[in-house]
């Protein structure tokens, strides 16, 4: 456990946990989350569930503070993150975020984008920077596709990419905002075997998904957001297999069985 530069006396720990208290966040006159309280604990995974526009990846994006909430506080590990003097460089340093699109750049080849954040942000060397890289991409089973550009992968080998590009910063906390729903069908599993061999070594997750066989098979926990709140929330089997609420089984009911049969 280390000193960082910041707010007086905060600390990094490995792995990071997130805690989410009272947390608002409106878009103009429109209030999308509404008083939401959380906790992930260090070497938890969590998965978000909802329906669109619920504010799951609006309360993803608040975590890392990419959306700066109206009321609430979160901490991130010993990261106030909601805090005014918060040096939030070295609060995303301990923070890895695979987003739907996979933002790799594409002039750039597969090795490239994963070394690109660690020479520029940790100031490695090329040498150092390449053999971490090399490492996680051989972790997601894309090691010999290093020197291929983006557009040269399918969506599948593109996410994974992405995964690999935030390992290489060997964060304390991976964000992951419905990493699957771009992809064709077909290559859904292997990102999702690459995120379930994360959670079982311990990587502290917060997952946005639709994906229940996931949730239901990996999650320690399920939230379920509806309308800016938590309605309900538990263990992943209880939730899914067995929730409480109405709201909840009208979700699961339509997403589990949309034709209604």
């Amino acid at each position: 456990m280390s000193e960082v530069s910041g707010n007086p006396g905060q600390m990094i720990t490995d792995p990071a946990g997130v805690v989410i208290d009272g947390l608002h966040k409106s878009f103009g006159d429109v209030e999308v989350l509404k008083g939401i309280d959380m906790t992930v604990s260090p070497g938890q995974v969590v998965c978000l569930i909802g329906a669109s526009g619920s504010g799951k990846s609006t309360l993803l994006r608040c975590v890392n503070r990419l959306e700066d909430p109206d009321a609430g506080r979160i901490t991130v590990g010993q990261f106030e993150a909601t805090h005014e003097d918060v040096n939030l460089d070295a609060m995303r340093r301990q923070i890895g975020m695979v987003f739907q699109q996979f933002n790799l750049f594409p002039h750039l080849s597969v090795l490239e984008n994963c070394t690109i954040t660690p020479r520029r942000v940790l100031k490695h060397s090329k040498d150092a920077a390449e053999e971490e890289a090399l490492h996680h991409l051989e972790l997601v089973g894309l090691k010999h596709l290093a020197d291929r550009r983006p557009a040269q992968l399918s969506g599948g080998q593109q996410q994974r990419v992405a995964i690999a590009r935030a390992l290489t910063m060997q964060p304390s906390l991976m964000l992951f905002d419905e990493p699957t729903s771009a992809l064709d069908p077909e290559t859904v599993g292997e990102v999702l075997s690459i995120m379930r061999d994360l959670a079982r070594a311990g990587m502290t997750m917060l997952v946005v998904t639709h994906e229940m066989g996931f949730a239901r098979e990996v999650a320690d926990r399920v939230v379920f957001l509806d309308n800016g709140l938590v309605v309900e929330e538990g263990p992943a089997h209880q939730v899914i297999g067995a929730p409480t609420q109405p709201r909840t089984q009208d979700f699961l009911r339509r997403v589990l069985n949309p034709l209604g049969e």
